[in-house]
């Protein structure tokens, strides 16, 4: 649950204490204060989205409402005048100064509730993804930075949908728009009501909890995602754990079903960027699993992620001797280091010793290769696959990342091997 930040500024210290008290009851966080220069550091600190100002403040309502809009022009707190005068003109004035409502002093205390529940709800709506209805990236960043001063163990995770594009792409605008949908439902059911959650974009979100809970959520949200996954899918997409878009006539990379991948860190003492950045680069390496799934960073190591060790080894297995010198070339010449082989048993010695990070197989007599692929694509390697023949399904199947039909251009190789390096 989002609590919105509420200042009551008042020269009468018994009406803040009233406001506070029937305010404090939709469990908001509520501050007030006589002081004027106290009141505009607050506002600008603190990023404050109600204002409940009374004209018992030394200065005229209508005038300090207009500063209180010059001095908030990137954030628009919603400004709730409150007054004992009766006089029509005080209403334009202030209203006109850049209030939202004005209310009498004489207003009834559930009138009063009642208006504010409307100006809160407003608020909130309007800071809902459409889609979702999960709140939006503004408030999710305010939520992680008053997470920050709270003396709770808190964790945040982030949640990602890995291959989320590749799916709508596939199955059009509205598919993607009921996977969201459907996630938010289950993370919703999930949470208690003093965890947050949010969008960080439009496809991923943020989720503040109680560390001791951290795991047990990411846990059941992973499996719960899995679960579910078939309902998005035909039977031959999940039977293929992959989705097929085009013929077999054009190239054509593995395109994984949807996994959920969910990262998280613990609180420290730095900004919501140094929490951010420690989700992203810990969710990267949540994407060579095939299932969903969940990694966890203690605070004992310091936010830091092991870097990725540099990937610029590339192995060939390609009978054409001219093709396989052509290529070998082609990506020394890119700064790539390459190994070649037409003959199975020294391709996969090489394969043990040399370590590539991308291998690039040939169909082979009668599909000889195949066995190959289906072993080594086991290992934490990118596979990419020509053939002569019109078998991208197959080829698919046995685990390689690119099918590409032969003949191919030299150079559609060269860029698809540049992108497995990144």
């Amino acid at each position: 649950m989002y609590r919105t930040k509420i200042l009551i500024i008042s020269g009468r210290k018994e009406l803040s204490i009233k406001y506070k008290k029937i305010i404090e009851g939709l469990n908001q966080d509520v501050l007030y204060t006589n002081n004027l220069s106290v009141a505009l550091s607050l506002i600008q600190k603190q990023d404050m989205e109600f204002i409940v100002i009374s004209d018992t403040i030394k200065e005229k309502l209508s005038d300090f409402v207009k500063k209180i809009r010059i001095l908030t022009y990137n954030f628009r707190p919603i400004i709730l005048a409150v007054s004992k005068s009766g006089d029509l003109q005080d209403r334009v004035d202030t209203l006109e100064a850049g209030a939202d409502d004005f209310l009498g002093e004489e207003i009834p205390k559930q009138e009063f509730l009642m208006r504010f529940k409307a100006h809160l709800r407003r608020y909130i709506e309007s800071s809902l993804n459409p889609i979702t209805h999960i709140l939006n990236k503004n408030i999710t960043i305010k939520a992680i930075n008053r997470s920050l001063s709270s003396k709770e163990k808190l964790s945040y995770l982030l949640l990602k949908i890995n291959n989320l594009n590749l799916y709508s792409d596939t199955h059009g605008e509205i598919a993607f728009e009921k996977v969201l949908q459907t996630l938010s439902a289950i993370i919703n059911s999930t949470l208690a009501q003093e965890d947050f959650i949010g969008h960080i974009n439009d496809e991923e979100f943020i989720l503040i909890t109680q560390s001791e809970k951290a795991e047990k959520i990411a846990s059941f949200l992973t499996f719960a995602f899995d679960n579910i996954i078939n309902k998005f899918y035909s039977n031959d997409e999940i039977e293929n754990n992959f989705t097929i878009q085009t013929s077999d006539l054009t190239k054509e990379a593995r395109n994984p079903l949807m996994r959920l991948n969910i990262a998280s860190v613990e609180k420290s003492d730095n900004n919501f960027k140094d929490i951010l950045n420690r989700l992203a680069r810990l969710i990267k390496l949540c994407d060579k699993g095939d299932k969903s799934t969940y990694l966890m960073d203690r605070i004992k190591l310091k936010g830091e992620v092991s870097e990725d060790v540099i990937k610029n080894r590339v192995l060939i297995y390609e009978k054409d001797s001219a093709l396989q010198y052509l290529l070998k070339n082609v990506l020394e010449l890119e700064g790539i280091y390459t190994q070649a082989s037409s003959d199975k048993e020294e391709f996969m010695n090489l394969y043990e010793s040399f370590k590539p990070n991308v291998v690039v197989l040939d169909w082979g007599k009668e599909g000889e290769t195949l066995s190959i692929a289906k072993e080594i694509s086991k290992d934490d390697i990118k596979l990419i696959f020509s053939s002569s023949y019109l078998n991208k399904k197959e080829i698919l199947s046995s685990g390689a990342d690119l099918y590409l039909p032969k003949p191919y251009e030299i150079n559609d190789m060269v860029l698809f091997v540049k992108k497995f390096l990144e």
